[in-house]
């Protein structure tokens, strides 16, 4: 039986495709790398949902990667930061030094990591733009024809409100450890001596946590017009904590959400599930269906397509009996910590040799 193969010159597309913000053919994200990266430090539960999917998406099985990587860092940390850049930044590039027949592979991180309008990366430190030979793994993004976009993109705003929460409980304690006030003098007008003496106490003494529940003495003027001389201190402002209390937890939810975490696996229990064995199963059998396997397929495409063999695994949800077997084993895979793992099936922290037990 005789094959017969027809090939076909490709066609150029005639779109335009400078719809971005590009300088000296450099094309810039279209959601800034430096403000995800802060992100990344503004919450507990952003950031570790982060860290679990890197780690679940850097579980070898087989690959011959580690022939292609230098001295200083192995298989499994070249994957896990491959991994992680990809979470953060919806985007992960590598460098590759040498030549096809002697090649070296290094992350390049995302923060640096820029491509002009022909696809070709270049790394960005301060002023300098450096050509460099490499790939790049994005996931897609409808925003843009160059740059991906992370999971967590749609809770941006929620993640800087956090920050936002953040800094106004820490100008809160700076300035007073509690809400501001005004000084109402009725009846009669304040001195310079007292004025002096109401602005120094209020920005030295009463400043900052520690000077909390500290007293000030104040004597009232003389009457005047034969009226008794009041001096009053009202509450200009009383936000109170439980508004964001609920607010925070609300932000908490959407973000984890938008990650596609099982809350368990974060230290969130469901209300009503507390004491349920099989929680966390249900949770990370649906992760893995819906998130962690198409991930998977899409870096071992990246990688083979590139010459490099790499099959990874994702965690086995169908031979555990309860939770507990689950945590043991992620503790094994190192994608959570003993600590971590006492947190989610809410034992009491207590001094541990090694394990579980």
């Amino acid at each position: 039986m005789n094959n017969k193969y027809v090939f076909e010159k490709q066609i150029a597309s005639e779109q335009v495709i400078q719809d971005e913000f590009i300088a000296d053919n450099i094309v810039e994200p279209f959601i800034s790398f430096d403000e995800l990266l802060s992100l990344y430090y503004v919450n507990a539960y952003h950031r570790r949902a982060i860290q679990i999917k890197a780690h679940l998406l850097s579980q070898i099985v087989e690959t011959d990667l580690s022939k292609y990587l230098p001295n200083d860092m192995d298989e499994k940390q070249f994957l896990f930061a491959f991994a992680l850049n990809l979470e953060l930044f919806g985007n992960a590039f590598i460098e590759i030094a040498g030549t096809s027949n002697s090649k070296t592979l290094y992350i390049l991180p995302t923060i640096e990591a820029r491509i002009d309008i022909n696809f070709n990366i270049y790394q960005k430190k301060s002023f300098i733009e450096k050509p460099l030979e490499g790939v790049y793994l994005k996931y897609y993004s409808p925003a843009s024809r160059y740059y991906g976009e992370p999971d967590y993109l749609s809770v941006f705003m929620q993640i800087t409100l956090e920050d936002k929460i953040n800094q106004y409980n820490n100008a809160f304690f700076d300035n007073g450890a509690k809400p501001d006030f005004a000084i109402i003098f009725e009846g009669a007008e304040p001195s310079d001596e007292q004025l002096n003496a109401f602005k120094e106490f209020f920005e030295t003494s009463y400043k900052g946590y520690l000077n909390a529940h500290k007293t000030l003495v104040i004597s009232a003027p003389s009457s005047y017009n034969e009226q008794t001389a009041k001096i009053k201190i009202e509450r200009l402002n009383n936000v109170e904590d439980m508004s964001f209390e609920k607010l925070k937890k609300v932000n908490r939810d959407e973000i984890i959400a938008a990650h596609g975490v099982p809350p368990r696996l974060v230290g969130v229990v469901t209300p009503g599930q507390i004491g349920s064995s099989n929680e966390l199963i249900s949770q990370l059998h649906a992760f893995n269906e819906t998130t962690i396997k198409p991930k998977i397929q899409l870096i071992e495409q990246f990688f083979q397509k590139n010459g490099i063999k790499l099959k990874l695994s994702c965690v086995d949800t169908t031979n555990f009996k309860d939770d507990s077997d689950v945590i043991s084993e992620l503790v094994k895979l190192g994608i959570i910590s003993v600590s971590e793992a006492r947190d989610i099936l809410g034992w009491q922290k207590k001094e541990i040799n090694d394990g579980l037990g």
